[in-house]
């Protein structure tokens, strides 16, 4: 008589499924697509740096005698114009003073927007020109800046910087100058330069407010 059991493989016997292998039973149902789904809110591009904001001050005010014609006048304005502290919230402000701006960093560390305070600064620059007909001229050139404020634009190569600075030489407006920060030997074209610097350096990363 018949048991009520579908008949199986004759010989098999039972075996345990691991979960791993089992099938899926269920999906998650569908998201919304096209029209039906929801738009994610676009996130604003992030705002200018604050270096950024000080180098637009400062660019913005070139050809100009800005304020009162002082170097410190410039970078004050600049900082403070842009959301950052100045001079006066790190010490005393006076013509002897060694102003500080905000973070010291080094010069390997320089970046856009960073002001440089010197004292005693002077660079002289050997320039040689190279003639076609086998001569050289050769011409000494020298810059000194007894103290003095200026806000980095960008660094270059041999020691180098790009500033933005007022009152170099006495009464001149806002200006976009080389300054050189090391000792350095290097050639364009037909020129080579050999450059020798005196003087101290202090380098500031500006400081938000």
């Amino acid at each position: 008589m018949g048991n009520g059991l579908q008949p199986g493989p004759i010989g098999a016997s039972s075996f345990d499924v691991d979960e791993g292998t089992m099938p899926r039973v269920g999906t998650p149902p569908p998201g919304p697509v096209g029209l039906d789904a929801k738009n994610e809110p676009t996130k604003a591009p992030p705002g200018p740096s604050l270096g950024q904001r000080i180098l637009v001050f400062a660019s913005g005010k070139l050809n100009t005698v800005h304020g009162n014609g002082e170097c410190f006048t410039l970078a004050d304005d600049a900082l403070k114009g842009s959301g950052a502290k100045s001079a006066a919230d790190f010490g005393r402000v006076a013509p002897d003073v060694d102003y500080v701006w905000g973070t010291a960093v080094t010069r390997a560390n320089l970046q856009p927007g960073d002001v440089l305070q010197m004292k005693n600064y002077r660079v002289d620059i050997e320039e040689t020109i190279a003639k076609s007909d086998g001569s050289a001229e050769i011409n000494d050139i020298f810059e000194e800046r007894p103290h003095h404020t200026a806000i980095l634009e960008s660094v270059g190569a041999d020691g180098r910087v790009t500033v933005l600075e007022q009152n170099h030489p006495v009464g001149t407006a806002v200006t976009r100058n080389v300054l050189h920060l090391t000792n350095a030997t290097y050639s364009s074209g037909n020129k080579s330069y050999k450059v020798k610097v005196k003087g101290t350096f202090w380098y500031y990363r500006p400081q938000a407010r």
